[in-house]
């Protein structure tokens, strides 16, 4: 009988957990190695634990190239307007045209979960559930969930791992963010208990340096992160439950341990097996380019950044290309004439920025919250950061009243794909102008800042409706998904469908609306 991906895990992790729990003495006789350290030498130095972390810390930002072309480029990149694809990959369906086949629509789900649970658990069987390296899984997790959330919604989460059945029942949201922060919260207090031990910080660099591809062992980076997660799952909440969003994040901010706010504590990732993943699918294979959208709101503001985002094209200017277009016969794209992205082979590939918590607490003090500054203080500094991460000149681009630029295609045979200006925003901060102005200028300067990570900016779209972008040029939907609103979530995975089918039936009953692309998550504007 097939199983699900979550079934396969589990299994994975139940045969690993007798690998490391001998339970019987014959197995124990039978599968030890007498020179190899035991499971608890292996505990005490962190052998088995650091590398299962260095297997599970890619759930955060993939780097392997078909996990990040199926998952990262197609989806949060397209849907955060970060690159463009090009690419119909032999089919007449796909993300960008908002018709993806039903074969793709479980990726995220199926190559998430097991990155996740096949080494938390294991490191859960390892540690006790105690110690550096259980507290650090789980911080994880919690960040893998969000983002497996953020595509389909409901998830198994607080109910994994508690019974022996394989089959496991779906948290509707609300239960899975308030279960997400009680872990978050468990984990940060977990960590901060290790990290004050006697020289447990200098250890943890020691052995775990070369592990963790994000912070190289340094783990007050890692609580750093931590907030910063904490801060982002709470702006999600804003339209749903504000008086948690409230709390959760000027809980973040006031944390002593501080947040991810310059672009020497940001997170980037060096696992980049075989070679950057973005230079594969964009340069080497040429599927992609940058974004339409990008290039109208930064060429409008002039903006400092745009070459360092992308590259200009044979007249010296930097134009994307828009998104949606499908990719037949009479409608073949030109790469050549459209701003590829600046990447390299060895180039990090971001996770958060040091700017996105910048902007979150811009539009924390915008709704009324203590975020330690007013909201225009806030998103300036925002912009400040984002512009030195960048390694940016910012000049006078704080005063800058412009809005995004008109598109005018680079390739003169299709004039339908010209249009106006999504939006009149400009970078200059108005302490004037209505709630929603200066909403839309936070979250245009967020998604600036964190480019090229589409998945935030692909929620931040989802509950705030900003930024404002080009429509698609051809909208293939069949679920009712339009022009204005754009693919609002995926359906639940078929994987889950084969083996947890009575759950995950359960779990669209939580949806408040069919189990297609076009119905909201929880948490996402209604409108």
């Amino acid at each position: 009988m097939k199983k699900t991906i979550l079934a396969n895990t589990l299994l994975l992790v139940a045969g690993a957990s007798l690998m490391f729990s001998a339970c019987t003495d014959k197995f124990e006789d039978f599968n030890t190695d007498p020179k190899a350290p035991t499971p608890d030498q292996m505990k005490e130095d962190y052998a088995s634990t650091a590398s299962l972390i260095n297997t599970m810390i890619p759930v955060m930002v993939l780097g392997q190239e078909n996990d990040y072309q199926m998952i990262d480029q197609m989806i949060g990149y397209e849907y955060g307007r970060m690159t463009s694809a090009k690419n119909a990959w032999g089919s007449a369906q796909y993300y960008a045209t908002y018709n993806p086949p039903v074969g793709w629509m479980g990726n995220c789900f199926d190559t998430n979960m097991p990155k996740m649970y096949t080494p938390f658990f294991m490191i859960r069987n390892i540690t006790g559930s105690d110690g550096i390296t259980y507290h650090w899984a789980n911080l994880v997790r919690i960040f893998g969930t969000l983002r497996v959330s953020d595509c389909y919604g409901p998830l198994p989460f607080s109910k994994i791992g508690t019974g022996s059945d394989f089959a496991v029942a779906y948290d509707d949201m609300p239960e899975l963010f308030d279960a997400m922060f009680a872990e978050l919260d468990n984990a940060m207090a977990g960590l901060k208990a290790e990290l004050s031990k006697e020289g447990a910080a200098a250890t943890a660099k020691s052995l775990f340096g070369t592990a963790d591809i994000l912070y190289q062992g340094d783990l007050q980076k890692w609580l750093r992160l931590a907030n910063t997660l904490k801060l982002r799952m709470a702006m999600r909440l804003v339209n749903v439950n504000p008086t948690l969003a409230k709390q959760k994040a000027e809980e973040a901010v006031a944390s002593p341990d501080g947040l991810i706010d310059s672009g020497s504590n940001a997170a980037w990732s060096t696992f980049l097996p075989g070679g950057n993943s973005w230079h594969k699918t964009n340069i080497l294979w040429d599927e992609s380019r940058v974004s339409a959208d990008i290039t109208s709101y930064m060429n409008g503001y002039a903006d400092p950044r745009l070459d360092k985002y992308a590259k200009p094209i044979a007249d010296g200017s930097y134009n994307g290309l828009r998104s949606g277009i499908f990719n037949s016969s009479n409608t073949l794209v030109t790469t050549s004439l459209y701003s590829a992205p600046v990447v390299t082979q060895t180039s990090p590939l971001l996770c958060i920025s040091g700017s996105e918590s910048w902007f979150s607490r811009a539009e924390g003090a915008l709704r009324g919250w203590n975020m330690g500054g007013t909201a225009k203080e806030l998103y300036e500094q925002g912009v400040k950061v984002s512009m030195e991460e960048r390694s940016a000149t910012i000049g006078s681009y704080l005063d800058c009243t412009d809005g995004p630029a008109d598109y005018v295609d680079s390739d003169p045979s299709h004039p339908e794909r010209n249009i106006a200006a999504p939006s009149t925003i400009a970078p200059k901060y108005d302490e004037g102008a209505s709630f929603d102005e200066n909403l839309e200028r936070i979250i245009v300067q967020k998604w600036l800042g964190n480019y090229p990570n589409g998945w935030e900016t692909w929620a931040d779209f989802r509950r705030t409706g900003y930024p404002k972008f080009f429509p698609v040029v051809d909208n293939r939907s069949t679920d009712g998904v339009t022009d204005a609103r754009g693919v609002r979530r995926l359906p639940f995975p078929q994987s889950e469908f084969n083996t947890n089918e009575a759950n995950v039936k359960a779990a669209q009953g939580y949806l408040g609306g069919p189990d297609n692309t076009a119905t909201d998550l929880w948490w996402a504007l209604k409108n």
